[in-house]
């Protein structure tokens, strides 16, 4: 893997170094207890990992070039020596992320600011892509940036900064692998695969952005916009002065390099194509050219009552991203097509579809209270599909009355 030749960012290690680094996990929990950052549960939480070794893979980016793609490295984490830790450190960031002014939760949040925006003739709308960002952020400037972005909202206690701080550092400086037979460890930027690194790679860019981008907000920035490395904008200036500032922001201290998109007319972000329409966006739904049927087989041993729910749920999906319902229409003819090509029944296709038809889309964007009352939570019992799923399901109805099987 051409990758790990990259010896800025990967070095070799002469053995497996698990044990030393759980050594070094346990004090740093100590301290955490002993202070009375860390409570008896969490002290237990983050400690009792399994230790699984983590394995690097690469996942190629053909839409960026079919025949050489270049490859996304993933430090596949889950159950690692810092799976728990990263976890933890996610839960108290993610309040913070949340709070940021760019920050986008999703598709659905990013179609309600579009669609509300105005668009004169003489503006450009764009979109900036963040080139490999999570392996780009140098470790202490990734962790003076958490630190500035949670003082600066003052809802946590300088004690327990710190040590969020200091966990970072360590998942950072311990991001250990395995790969054909030899241990490494990455010493710049942070792995695709833990926990908190989205929320981490989200902060330092927030962090970029109110140095560079906060005083531009409301004069020539109309628009700014971020779902972690990607970003929409609409610039109210000429396209001269748009140039002056995309290079103006490739210049910068955060190694930080960004590849633009610019129109007068149309845009792909996220997945969304974001059209202008006179003075006006509206939206339609975008996939890659690479993009492949990739629906679920619909004779796959997968739960039928899944299975069959499948077809509603995208329609929705493309109706939520449709402005105009003629692109409604055109979108959800080339998915039944989609469908039926994965053995999905004609009717259950039609009777999904003719349902979403029946809903107003506005109600897409209703927010919806999901929490329940603590004595309505129900007890989740969750197995692997298996074939006679119905036969266990019966069991424990009868065996657990009260309950209700779904």
């Amino acid at each position: 893997m051409k990758q790990l030749s990259d010896t800025n960012t990967y070095i070799k290690l002469k053995n497996d170094p698990t044990e030393q680094y759980y050594s070094e996990l346990i004090n740093y929990c100590d301290k955490g207890k002993e202070s009375k950052i860390l409570s008896e549960a969490e002290y237990n939480y983050i400690i009792n990992t399994p230790k699984r070794l983590p394995a690097l893979y690469c996942l190629p980016k053909i839409h960026k070039n079919k025949e050489h793609p270049p490859g996304r490295p993933i430090i596949s984490g889950i159950g690692s020596l810092t799976s728990n830790l990263s976890q933890y450190i996610d839960t108290l960031l993610q309040p913070r992320v949340k709070n940021i002014k760019s920050y986008i939760k999703d598709t659905t949040q990013i179609i309600q600011i579009v669609e509300n925006s105005n668009f004169e003739p003489h503006w450009h709308i764009g979109t900036l892509d963040v080139q490999s960002l999570y392996t780009s952020i140098n470790h202490q400037q990734g962790i003076q940036a958490i630190y500035k972005q949670l003082t600066t909202e003052a809802k946590l206690p300088s004690d327990q900064i710190k040590f969020i701080t200091e966990g970072i550092n360590f998942i950072l400086n311990h991001n250990y692998f395995y790969w054909n037979s030899e241990f490494y460890l990455q010493i710049q930027g942070t792995a695709m695969g833990t926990r908190f690194a989205p929320s981490y790679a989200s902060l330092f860019m927030a962090q970029w952005e109110e140095e560079f981008i906060t005083l531009r907000l409301g004069t020539d920035l109309v628009l700014w916009k971020r779902y972690i490395d990607n970003i929409v904008f609409i610039w109210q200036n000429n396209k001269e002065n748009l140039q002056t500032f995309l290079k103006e922001i490739n210049e910068n201290s955060y190694n930080l390099i960004f590849t633009p998109t610019i129109s007068t007319s149309k845009i792909e972000f996220l997945d969304l194509q974001i059209l202008v329409n006179e003075n006006k966006l509206l939206c339609t739904t975008y996939k890659k050219p690479t993009a492949k049927n990739s629906f679920i087989q619909f004779d796959s041993c997968h739960l039928p009552t899944w299975l069959k729910n499948i077809p509603q749920g995208q329609f929705r999906r493309i109706k939520r991203n449709c402005t105009l319902e003629s692109h409604f229409e055109v979108e959800s003819e080339k998915m039944k097509r989609q469908f039926i090509d994965k053995k999905y029944p004609a009717s259950l296709i039609e009777k999904s579809l003719n349902q979403v038809k029946e809903m107003e889309r506005k109600d897409f964007f209703k927010k919806t209270n999901t929490r329940q009352p603590q004595e309505d939570i129900p007890i989740r019992l969750i197995l692997p599909y298996n074939p006679q799923y119905k036969k266990i399901k019966n069991i424990i109805k009868k065996t657990l009355v009260p309950y209700k099987a779904r």
